[in-house]
């Protein structure tokens, strides 16, 4: 039960940073950089969901993590003050790879 709470919380997080209009007004310990942002979240994110959701093959949590890194990105389209970014997305799979590598121990 506390890992589906920290995915959800994190999600919840990730989705309102992803989604603020002013992203680049946060302080520099958030708005770093995006690129890193971008891999940390979903390495944390893809992390969480299998100890969330450990019944799921890894397949399924990487599936999911990458449906959610293609959503935020169609959903910063729209947004007036954000654009969607493929290296977003590209970045996104970096970080889930890792997490992948981890959770097969491979790594």
């Amino acid at each position: 039960m506390f890992a589906k709470i920290l995915f959800f919380s994190a999600l919840a997080a990730i989705s309102f940073l992803a989604f603020l209009p002013n992203y680049d007004d946060l302080p520099d310990v958030v708005s770093f950089s995006d690129t890193f942002n971008h891999a940390a979240a979903f390495f944390v994110l893809t992390l969480l969901c299998r100890f969330a959701f450990p019944a799921l093959q890894p397949k399924i949590h990487v599936f999911l993590m990458l449906l959610y890194g293609l959503f935020i990105e169609a959903v910063q389209h729209f947004l007036p003050t954000r654009y969607g970014d493929p290296f977003d997305v590209l970045v996104d799979i970096i970080g889930i790879a890792l997490a992948y590598a981890i959770i097969l121990k491979k790594f």
